[in-house]
């Protein structure tokens, strides 16, 4: 076995018994605390997912080695509105702020439909104003076009 492969398994080993991921059973009294802890978590989520939550950032980011030209559009589904749209010039590495839907006062959880356009490359992203729904980045790449990055509960 070459050391490369010793030192990945040792590390393997060792996050796992870090994590408690090697082969213990919980006590037998513990399981239905656990149940009950599970689904107050999905409750948790739920009521985030009903919860309006109206500043949410769009961010695009050039991970690209030139300088590229970016529109982007941002339309209130409710209304069909365009609430933004605009093209930026995005240096290499850099991140532009681009709109943020508190700016279009929604009145409760309201969808956006946000859609970048970079190199001849067109791509659109839903986005929700709820407490569920994180800040949303286009990333610009060389290789994909337009990647999305953004988190939910």
């Amino acid at each position: 076995m070459n050391r490369r492969k010793l030192l990945q398994l040792i590390g393997l080993s060792l996050g796992f018994s870090a994590t408690g991921c090697l082969g213990t059973d919980p006590p037998q009294d513990t399981e239905s605390d656990q149940s009950e802890n599970s689904s107050s978590g999905l409750d948790a989520n739920a009521e985030a997912a009903q919860t309006p939550d109206p500043d949410h950032s769009i961010q695009i980011k050039n991970e690209r080695s030139d300088p590229v030209n970016v529109t982007a559009t941002v339309i209130q589904e409710t209304t069909g509105e365009t609430v933004h749209n605009q093209t930026y010039t995005i240096q290499p590495d850099a991140t532009v702020t681009a709109y943020n839907t508190r700016q279009a006062n929604p009145d409760s959880i309201e969808e956006f439909n946000v859609s970048v356009t970079a190199n001849g490359s067109t791509d659109s992203f839903p986005l929700e104003t709820d407490q569920c729904m994180g800040d949303l980045e286009a990333q610009v790449t060389e290789s994909d076009g337009i990647d999305w990055l953004y988190a939910v509960c």
